[in-house]
């Protein structure tokens, strides 16, 4: 496929339509505020353990004391934590679409972020959430150019683009947001006080379509090499589908990714680390591998919805 080609087949996908989505909720059903002093789960002699069990149980052994202070519409009778937030965050959509009344072909989207300020953390949790959407494709082009690519260079090459470039999020509405004033208390006994912000968008199937095209089309506009550029046009109808839909993750594979994100935050991996990561197929280690300095709030809001700080 040569350059011209590859623009011209990519660009045509790339119009964004508007979206409408859907009316105010119901009340959700009643949720405990995230804690962190649950008791770890009990195991039967000899049963065997998942890797991602054991880094839940010991994220539980050693949380850092969570406390949510204040949350949005507290005064009417809002729950600290509402029933459809944790699961939305963890790539379960099915009791906001019900709260909501939103269609099942809706794509869904969750943007978080972290503050001193609740304002400031209004403004940064839409453009995480832009933010966010950008690291998802990033994940997917990357796992698939790590295998596809033939060198160290070439994937460094394709990693370095992708993670270069940005999403747009024309075309999506904005369905629903909650915040928390949360209150933690770590290991050595400082407190720190930040707003936790949510922000849920939605948009049709066919403007997500679009723009999956525009980001790999600017991905290749910041890629030389031919082959390459010809791989990441390949990926359009794959990517497409893999990233429409969250997959969902049990308590212990968020409790995982969230752990790796924050090592890897500590402690940053060559290239040739990174590739193997994505080669792996993991998506704990891909999650880490994905990682860069401009994720340190957002892992920390997650950590501290999952109480896992």
């Amino acid at each position: 496929m040569n350059k011209k080609k590859l623009i011209t087949v990519l660009a045509a996908a790339v119009a964004v339509l508007a979206s409408g989505c859907a009316s105010s909720p119901n009340a959700a059903a009643p949720a405990q505020p995230p804690t962190a002093s649950a008791p770890p789960p009990a195991y039967a002699q000899n049963e065997p353990r998942s890797q991602t069990a054991i880094a839940s149980e010991e994220a539980k052994m050693t949380a850092d004391v969570n406390r949510v202070l204040d949350w949005a519409n507290r005064g009417l009778g809002e729950d600290a934590s509402p029933a459809w937030l944790l699961p939305a965050i963890r790539g379960n959509f099915r009791i906001f679409k019900q709260d909501w009344q939103i269609r099942d072909d809706k794509v869904l989207k969750v943007g978080v972020s972290r503050a001193p300020a609740l304002n400031a953390a209004m403004v940064i949790a839409d453009v995480q959430y832009a933010a966010r959407l950008a690291n998802q494709l990033k994940q997917a082009v990357v796992t698939k150019a790590a295998i596809t690519l033939g060198s160290d260079d070439q994937f460094s090459v394709v990693n370095d683009a992708a993670t270069k470039t940005t999403v747009s999020i024309a075309g999506q509405e904005r369905l629903a947001d909650f915040w928390q004033l949360n209150e933690t208390v770590d290991k050595n006994g400082s407190t720190v006080t930040a707003y936790n912000y949510y922000v849920v968008y939605a948009c049709d199937p066919d403007v997500w379509s679009k723009l999956v095209a525009k980001y790999l089309l600017d991905v290749t506009g910041n890629v030389q090499d031919q082959r390459a550029k010809q791989t990441i046009a390949a990926m359009f109808k794959e990517i497409d589908a893999e990233t429409r839909y969250e997959r969902e993750k049990s308590e212990a594979e968020f409790a995982a990714e969230i752990r790796a994100q924050q090592a890897a935050l500590e402690a940053p991996v060559s290239p040739a680390v990174q590739r193997a990561a994505y080669r792996s197929g993991d998506p704990v280690k891909i999650a880490a591998a994905s990682v860069t300095a401009a994720d340190t709030d957002y892992i920390a809001a997650l950590a501290a919805l999952a109480g896992i700080e």
